[in-house]
């Protein structure tokens, strides 16, 4: 959701919603990291307002972080300069001062250090992905929510460049160049006199050059052997992650909102069955069996479904399937597809207000307004959607209460179980557990993606 409130370098605030029964106690505690592709947001806009969720009884924070350049930059004389010989990730080492700031302080709002459960969307569930590796992060929380996680295609290495990823310092090196500083005698003291608006602008300058595939970022959180031992892929895979129950979800059409950039109207079978060449190679006609396209109205929803799949779902089966515990892992699927003048808010906010709103369907971040309870009547929201906000809204504070989200008058919300049969929550206006998770399609997209790109 965009946040218009003022841009500013002192960003380093938190946000705290408690139910006011006062010091000792002891209450949940959830704490929402936002997204944004790691260049946008903010934990104060309207939407993650905690109020509606700390009267299910837990205490709700929400924080910011540095974004963009100033969050992520890196370069080769920062790197000198540091203790551990890195650079970047100053956005990640925010977030971890917020969590560290939580057992310090959260007693004070009747809140228990002990049980912190971090949730996020998006880059915010990217970086839920993070801390759930981050050495430093251990023991700063026991439970973790991952709504739409993204990682494969918006990571950097720090200094090498890995399966054609050009490296964060390199990145940093070509911005330097851009503000013409490169020749300074004192290249770090002319880099920071110069206003965070100009070094975006180089940044926007190289978006298209240096970009990652994902959403073309510049400045992005970097593998530093650090905060990021490895690579996020690597990690998942041999279990080194903070086990800790885990709730792990996707909407329904993750990709539309991303669509109108990669492809038109007018784009045809022919053109569709390129890009699968293109992106997946060997496998292309394994997935033009499975992702067939007779016409040219079907290439959008099949887009969809490889782009949803792409960039967020086969990361959030990885996170489920790879848990050493299957029976602490919950993974859901959201299909209601938002209101009309709510889904219209979310494609404004992504410059995308031109999607019509059947094309949108459950598009990326329309489960937030029903996890925060901002299911607002001019917004088009009515009685369904509040049953249905309120149902998810106690499966989140369950969770964050007792590891579990089920419980009181819910329906069942089954484990993640076997990967060769997931079962997961689909929630819609009407919620039921399923285990049809399209393996065979996943499976490939895991192969070719998850296992070949940085």
């Amino acid at each position: 959701m965009n946040y218009e409130g003022a841009i500013s370098e002192d960003c380093l605030y938190l946000n705290v919603w408690t139910p006011n029964q006062g010091v000792g106690s002891k209450l949940p505690v959830m704490v929402w990291i936002h997204g944004g592709a790691f260049v946008t947001g903010s934990g104060s806009d309207q939407i993650y307002d905690g109020a509606a969720l700390a009267r299910q009884g837990v205490v709700v924070v929400t924080l910011n972080y540095r974004l963009g350049s100033l969050g992520f930059l890196a370069h080769a004389l920062l790197s000198a300069e540091s203790p551990q010989n890195i650079s970047g990730n100053y956005g990640l080492l925010d977030q971890l001062a917020a969590l560290q700031w939580v057992q310090r302080n959260i007693d004070k709002f009747g809140g228990d250090a002990d049980k912190v459960t971090i949730f996020g969307q998006s880059a915010g569930a990217a970086s839920v992905s993070l801390l759930l590796v981050n050495p430093l992060a251990k023991g700063l929380f026991h439970a973790s929510i991952a709504q739409s996680p993204a990682m494969v295609g918006l990571l950097r290495p720090l200094r090498q460049e890995q399966l054609g990823v050009i490296s964060a310092e390199t990145v940093g090196q070509r911005i330097v160049q851009e503000l013409g500083i490169n020749q300074d005698s004192d290249v770090l003291s002319a880099l920071r006199k110069i206003p965070w608006q100009k070094i975006d602008w180089a940044v926007a300058k190289l978006q298209m050059e240096l970009g990652t595939e994902m959403l073309k970022s510049v400045c992005t959180p970097t593998v530093d052997g650090y905060l990021i031992p490895d690579h996020p892929v690597i990690l998942f895979g041999q279990g080194r992650r903070h086990q800790v129950p885990s709730i792990i979800g996707i909407t329904a059409n993750e990709g539309t909102m991303f669509l109108p950039d990669m492809i038109s109207s007018q784009t045809n079978s022919a053109e569709y069955r390129q890009y699968l060449q293109t992106a997946f190679g060997a496998d292309a006609e394994k997935l033009y069996e499975l992702l067939p396209v007779k016409s040219t109205p079907e290439v959008w929803r099949r887009m969809d479904q490889l782009l949803s799949a792409k960039w967020f779902g086969a990361w959030a089966h990885f996170m489920a399937r790879t848990a050493k515990d299957a029976s602490q892992i919950w993974f859901y699927r959201f299909t209601r597809q938002p209101p009309r003048w709510a889904a219209r808010v979310l494609a404004e906010d992504s410059l995308q207000g031109e999607i019509p709103h059947e094309k949108l369907g459950a598009c990326h971040s329309s489960e937030l307004f029903y996890v925060f309870g901002f299911t607002k009547l001019l917004l088009g929201f009515f009685f369904s959607d509040w049953a249905l906000s309120a149902q998810i809204m106690s499966y989140w504070t369950n969770f964050a209460k007792n590891g579990n989200p089920n419980g009181g008058d819910l329906p069942v919300w089954p484990s993640y179980g076997e990967p060769e049969q997931p079962h997961y929550l689909e929630i819609d206006r009407d919620i039921r557990s399923r285990s049809d998770l399209e393996v065979e399609f996943y499976q490939i997209i895991t192969k070719t993606w998850l296992e070949s790109a940085y």
